[in-house]
């Protein structure tokens, strides 16, 4: 299905409305002054969607929002990763209420990589009565370690919602933002004794970050993203006289599409991922 043309002439909810129809499955270019990115279509569905600065719901507001420019739907395989679960309908509408909104999260929270973590401990009587549920739920999740997407992952609410309540609960100084996040840079590492699951830093990163989450266990996996938005998931491990560098060996840097020297969004995560979660690397925009 061949599909391309001008935002305006056919409004881009009409054009979303007909892919999902027509049970399309591939991705729909957007490329707009007010936004440039991508929706994914499962079978007629929005599943997933990508801007420059957000993804799933937001990134899917931001496109929607779109007046002018133009569109390209492609067919491709079905998109893997479902992060977005609200109907076509109730997207395009929330997407005309929440403009003004979004902008406000992202002053707040301008990427899904800052760490919050609790200042305050949710049973305390002087809180009953003052938080909602969820917010509670949350609360207990920001141990400093959890950046937004794994928040969305571990609490099953929405990226909207996550970022609506983290803004709500900073306003109120419940949370703070926690510098956790190291920017290094990629150098190939091998030897008879290095593991091939494995990510080195040096060890002052390390005690850096252990003097920070006080909990050594949380510490046994590190979470590895690009500046192109592919990740992976490997063990932690540390050497002296490192540097500022992280070290793996260089199949895992050609699954991530990067070479020495490249500088990696690095942090120590809580709890394992699945090894066919960590295999799922993000393709990045018009690739």
């Amino acid at each position: 299905m061949a599909l391309k043309g001008q935002i305006g002439n056919v409004g881009l909810s009409d054009i979303a409305q007909l892919l999902h129809l027509n049970k399309k499955t591939g991705m729909l270019k957007i490329d707009s002054k007010e936004a440039q990115g991508v929706l994914y279509f499962n079978n007629g569905n929005v599943v997933d969607a990508e801007t420059k600065d957000n993804t799933g719901e937001i990134a899917a507001y931001e496109l929607f929002q779109a007046q002018t420019g133009t569109f390209e739907f492609i067919v491709t395989p079905p998109h893997k990763r479902l992060n977005i679960k609200q109907t076509l309908h109730d997207l395009v509408l929330e997407s005309a209420r929440q403009k003004d909104t979004i902008k406000r999260l992202r002053e707040v929270i301008p990427d899904n990589d800052l760490v919050f973590r609790a200042v305050v401990d949710p049973r305390l009587d002087s809180l009953q009565g003052n938080l909602t549920k969820q917010e509670v739920i949350l609360l207990n999740l920001l141990d400093g370690t959890r950046d937004v997407n794994d928040l969305v992952e571990d609490s099953g609410l929405s990226e909207f919602k996550i970022l609506t309540l983290l803004v709500d609960l900073y306003d109120k100084k419940y949370i703070e933002s926690f510098e956790i996040l190291k920017v290094l840079e990629y150098e190939s590492i091998s030897g008879m004794f290095i593991s091939d699951d494995t990510a080195y830093v040096d060890t002052l990163v390390y005690k850096d970050w252990k003097d920070k989450l006080i909990n050594e266990g949380r510490m046994r996996v590190v979470k590895i993203k690009t500046q192109s938005k592919r990740f992976i998931v490997l063990k932690l491990a540390h050497k002296k006289k490192i540097g500022s560098k992280i070290k793996f060996i260089p199949s895992i840097a050609q699954k991530l599409k990067i070479k020495p020297g490249e500088k990696l969004i690095v942090k120590p995560i809580s709890r394992n991922i699945p090894k066919d979660e960590t295999e799922e690397l993000i393709e990045d925009f018009f690739d």
